[in-house]
């Protein structure tokens, strides 16, 4: 059973591969934080390249792709802080 899922729509993401695991004890689907978040940001900077012309699209794109940027920033900070307290005392 291959741990890839690939991507494949007309955004320039098909050839990013999703490595998804099943969890052992319930059998949903994982995936590790960073891919969450490097794909959050691939889809962000998709949006903000738009060639539409439209201000209002262009806007409500910019919009969009700033909160999923702040999203993926903010899964980034809460799990580096979980792995924090899951870490057990150095030395």
């Amino acid at each position: 059973m291959s741990d890839h899922f690939d991507h494949a729509d007309d955004d320039g993401l098909s050839s990013l591969p999703l490595p998804v695991v099943p969890d052992p004890l319930s059998g949903q689907l994982m995936m590790p934080t960073a891919a969450v978040t490097f794909l959050l940001r691939a889809i962000a900077a998709g949006w903000t390249a738009c060639p539409c012309d439209d201000t209002d699209c262009r806007r409500t794109a910019e919009l969009y792709a700033a909160d999923l940027t702040a999203y993926a920033d903010q899964l980034d900070v809460e799990c580096i802080a979980a792995a924090g307290r899951t870490a057990g005392p150095t030395g």
